[in-house]
């Protein structure tokens, strides 16, 4: 390629490139000295020399041309530039490509020593995907700074360097020797038409003039379609670098991923099928996310209608993220988190499904939310607890107060039989205030975990015959009789101080909610080889359905008073049942109202009962 030297030289009367109205002519003239038109004449001689020596090349070329040798030159030309555009669609990357670009123009010029730099804007470096010298080793990436390429990239115009060429730039410090000095070296920018991305390089070691200006004019020409190529083929070779990299990932995550379009999934990966627990991904191929999900999702929400929601969600968002139940082989659920994104492939529209099965977060958040019930009820207990201790103890305390300062008041003019009966009241009081300052503390203990559990096998005579024989003096007192068939005998394997504590409140509770003339029972049977059931049953007032349905519960209004006044806060039958259950048993309670209550609970019998 030849520039025109010195056109900024020339006035603009003698630019072509304007209007003939702004020719010199002779009146014109007469507006430069001597020495300008001079120069004027001296610019014009250079310009009509280098026009003539223009045309001289072209003659020759069309004559070339003509030739016989210049048309077999001209159809090996074509045909490398057609082998360059075919390898784009007959390489399989761009190695193949390069080696075969080098194949060609090897039929045409000296190409022993060839390579291929590119440009990376981001990282300001030259790479160099193809590298073939004899000499050089390929380079790692590298800024190449005041290389012959660089300058080839920089002035984006060929270059065809001689020994004495490449001194004279290095002399301008223009360029500097890298690598071996070749005494032939040809470069060509490749260009797209969009920008320049590389250099093209052919050299050779030995020899001076290896490459000629026609050389130069082709490896220029065909440079742009060898750009073209290469930005094709780097295209490709980046989007199958993607597929294979997103195959990979697809393929080995641990997460579940899908993807989905109009007629299901498509394709799913290892995890899927082993999280589903399926034999293979045949069986959810072609499925949509409602075949595989239970009909309602965990907010009610039908999963067909949910999934509709989710999928138009991501569409018009572009992403969406959500929680999901899906169903395994065996019928259980498997909740994930589904992240959701719409992504489109050689045309086509997918919905790419990442799911990340979260039952152990599921899990952990239920036990959190029992922990937080469980928080929440011993808070009641507690409010309750102290409830008791507010009212339910102050009050016998100050009923206990009065009746001592009435009995030590000296001035009071009290009878032998109102002490007796005030006295008669106190020992009521106290034995009231000594129940339930027990059941408190025993509740208080096992509250905080402070009473030991130590299961032992026991004859349930060593607990039940003191019982029976302290409540007898109180059955007297109201006309009850106590009635006891359980077998000296039977034993037990639980905890003997929990279980003094069960039979204690049951017949308390019974001797108090019993009528004069009236009985409480106490008999256990056999449920089977390994537990027994202990009644213990009164004929006494009886309760309401309304106040079953409160016993055994802290937090509920269950007090009353006994036949005889007694007070009950039914903190005893609740720490019963905490008891019974701490011994693997269960308590219960029938009752009607004026016919009298049965409480009933299992424990485990010792082995040789």
């Amino acid at each position: 390629m030849h520039d025109i030297n010195n056109q900024s030289a020339l006035p603009n009367s003698l630019n072509p490139d304007e209007s003939k109205s702004d020719q010199i002519t002779p009146d014109s003239l007469s507006n430069y000295s001597l020495s300008e038109i001079a120069d004027l004449i001296n610019i014009l001689k250079t310009r009509n020399l280098e026009l003539w020596r223009e045309n001289q090349r072209l003659n020759a070329e069309l004559s070339f041309t003509e030739s016989p040798a210049g048309k077999e030159r001209s159809e090996r030309e074509t045909r490398i530039i057609y082998q360059i555009i075919q390898g784009v669609s007959t390489t399989a990357n761009l190695n193949e490509l390069l080696t075969l670009i080098h194949s060609s123009l090897s039929e045409l010029l000296y190409a022993e020593n060839c390579f291929v730099a590119l440009y990376n804007d981001e990282s300001d470096l030259f790479s160099f995907p193809y590298h073939i010298d004899k000499y050089d080793p390929q380079p790692d990436p590298s800024p190449m700074y005041k290389s012959c390429t660089t300058y080839v990239y920089q002035t984006g115009e060929p270059l065809l360097l001689s020994q004495e060429k490449f001194d004279k730039l290095v002399d301008l410090g223009e360029v500097e020797l890298v690598g071996e000095n070749s005494p032939s070296w040809l470069g060509v920018p490749l260009v797209t038409p969009s920008k320049t991305i590389g250099v093209l390089v052919l050299q050779h070691y030995e020899e001076s003039d290896v490459y000629s200006e026609r050389d130069v004019q082709f490896l220029d020409s065909v440079a742009s379609q060898i750009a073209i190529a290469i930005e094709r083929k780097r295209a490709e070779d980046a989007l199958h670098e993607s597929e294979e990299m997103f195959r990979i990932l697809f393929d080995q995550s641990a997460d579940l991923c899908l993807l989905l379009e109009d007629s299901g999934f498509t394709k799913v990966n290892a995890s899927t099928v082993s999280a589903l627990g399926i034999k293979s991904m045949d069986e959810i191929l072609h499925k949509f996310p409602s075949d595989i999900s239970p009909e309602k999702q965990p907010d009610g929400t039908l999963s067909t209608d949910k999934a509709k929601k989710m999928v138009k969600h991501a569409l018009k968002e572009g992403y969406h993220k959500f929680e999901w139940t899906h169903l395994r082989a065996d019928k259980s659920e498997l909740p994930v988190e589904v992240m959701l994104t719409p992504v489109r492939f050689k045309g086509k529209q997918y919905l790419y499904s990442l799911m990340r099965d979260i039952s152990e977060r599921k899990a952990a958040e239920e036990e959190i939310n029992h922990k937080n019930e469980l928080l929440t009820s011993l808070l009641k207990e507690k409010d309750k607890f102290f409830s008791i201790i507010a009212h339910d103890l102050s009050s016998p305390f100050q009923t206990f107060w009065g009746l001592t300062e009435m009995m030590t008041d000296d001035d009071a003019d009290y009878t032998h039989e109102e002490y007796v009966e005030m006295s008669k009241k106190l020992n009521k009081l106290a034995r009231n205030l000594y129940v339930l300052l027990r059941n408190l503390l025993e509740w208080a203990q096992m509250q905080k975990g402070a009473m030991d559990f130590e299961p032992e096998s026991f004859n349930i005579s060593d607990v039940l015959d003191p019982i029976i024989e302290t409540s007898l003096t109180r059955c007297e007192q109201k006309g009850i009789s106590l009635i006891n068939t359980i077998e000296p005998e039977i034993s037990l394997l639980a905890d003997k101080k929990m279980v003094n504590s069960i039979l204690m409140n049951l017949i308390s509770n019974a001797i108090k909610f019993t009528s004069r003339g009236g009985s409480v029972s106490v008999s256990a049977k056999t449920i089977n080889d390994s537990t027994i059931e202990i009644s213990v049953t009164d004929t006494g007032i009886g309760m309401t359905k309304d106040k079953l349905k409160k016993l055994f519960k802290l937090g509920e209004k269950t007090k009353s008073e006994g036949t005889d006044g007694e007070l009950s806060t039914g903190l005893g039958l609740m720490l019963c049942k905490e008891f019974v259950e701490k011994n693997g048993g269960k308590i219960g309670v029938e009752s009607k109202p004026g016919i009298g209550s049965k409480f009933y609970f299992t424990l485990r019998k010792s082995k040789g009962t």
